[in-house]
């Protein structure tokens, strides 16, 4: 019997990640692809922002209504149901080229998206073993990565015009399915109630919602506006490109040895390590800008360690929440997310603007910094209960 939950674990595991990752990658083409279209088309910078931002707003809005219909309908047929939505919307895009179609279609990716991932990491760490959480949720953030990374690669093979973009990536997002074959009927049994309300997860969680709204903010306008900076500091617009893929390939090569210390250290002092890096990163950034040698591993290290601070939150979630207090946090990261992703972008596009040349890596620090006071203070209370 113990053997048989354990493969069913296993199972499950390789599907969530599977199809969590399929996920990324057709979010990561589709994006940026609409944004490329709409800019041939004449839009301006505006408009184009602001389909930037629905995905975002769709996570907002949607996260905590998402327990409650999970408990109605079940785990299984919501995370089918979002599947196909995502497909079918994805897919839509191709067929008129009306703006507010593509308006509300972007509105039901994202609507879309924040079931199947509020779902997906419930699931994960509802059968995450606690002494391997930590490497358990580092692989996860690193394959989704991985899939975020690898969507502009494809526009790059199969063009910006035409509809064959928009099938290819509905048919990745379909792929999932394949994955939630594997698992067959045993979808978890996400039913139960919470004790608490969504709006009160940032009382009882303040690091686990800071460090959600600090890496949003991060993957948000960071990962946006680096190229930019680069470029005004500079680099040359292909150097400035690159910029991005070292700080990515920070996110995906560290996860796991985050997630390893996780597991062997107290949690709260290795996602305050994960901090501090983030404030040193963005400090020391201005001053290496020319220097190639400390450009490109300190922006490995940076983005790990920012991102480590995410991965860390998710580990302490598992560990503080279960059943359907579990449910609830996850559906409060959501919507965490969405506000950071929101307003991320808007601030620090402002600040860049505002104290030119170097306002976006300052804006972060103050950020980074704001987190660091957050968990130092969890951890001082942690000591003293």
């Amino acid at each position: 019997m113990v053997d048989d939950a354990l493969v069913d674990n296993r199972r499950a595991l390789i599907a969530v990640i599977a199809a969590v990752t399929a996920m990324a990658v057709s979010l990561s083409l589709s994006i940026p692809l609409v944004s490329l279209l709409m800019e041939k088309r004449g839009y301006g910078s505006d408009i184009i922002g602001l389909m930037g931002a629905l995905p975002a707003l769709s996570f907002l809005l949607a996260s905590p209504v998402v327990p409650a219909c999970t408990r109605v309908v079940g785990s299984g047929k919501m995370l089918w149901g979002g599947l196909l939505l995502a497909a079918a919307s994805i897919w839509a895009l191709a067929l008129s080229d009306n703006i507010y179609f593509w308006f509300f279609l972007r509105l039901m990716i994202g609507l879309s998206m924040a079931v199947l991932f509020l779902i997906s990491e419930t699931w994960l760490n509802k059968i995450a073993r606690e002494k391997t959480r930590g490497r358990t949720i580092a692989i996860y953030v690193s394959a989704m990565t991985c899939g975020f990374a690898f969507g502009p690669v494809l526009i790059n093979v199969l063009g910006a015009e035409g509809s064959l973009p928009f099938i290819v990536s509905s048919l990745i997002v379909l792929s999932a399915g394949f994955a939630f074959f594997i698992v067959g009927d045993r979808f978890p049994d996400l039913g139960e109630k919470s004790s608490y309300s969504i709006f009160s997860f940032v009382k009882i969680a303040p690091m686990i919602s800071a460090a959600t709204l600090l890496v949003a903010f991060f993957d948000g306008s960071v990962l946006t506006l680096l190229p930019v900076y680069g470029v005004k500091n500079g680099q040359t617009l292909e150097m400035a490109v690159l910029m991005t893929s070292a700080l990515l390939a920070g996110n995906i090569l560290l996860q796991v040895p985050i997630g390893w210390l996780a597991d062997r250290f107290d949690r709260t002092k290795v996602i305050l390590g994960c901090g501090l890096i983030g404030v040193l990163g963005a400090l020391i950034l201005p001053l290496v800008m020319l220097s190639p040698y400390l450009l490109w591993p300190l922006l490995i290290i940076w983005g790990g360690g920012v991102v480590g601070t995410y991965t860390i939150a998710l580990v302490i979630m598992g560990q503080q929440f279960k059943g359907g207090d579990l449910v609830m946090a996850t559906a409060a990261v959501g919507m965490l997310w969405g506000l950071g992703s929101l307003f991320g972008p808007v601030l620090a596009g402002l600040a860049m603007e505002m104290f030119e040349p170097h306002g976006m890596p300052l804006t972060f620090a103050a950020a980074c910094l704001l987190f660091v006071f957050v968990a130092a203070n969890h951890l001082r209370r942690l000591r003293k209960g």
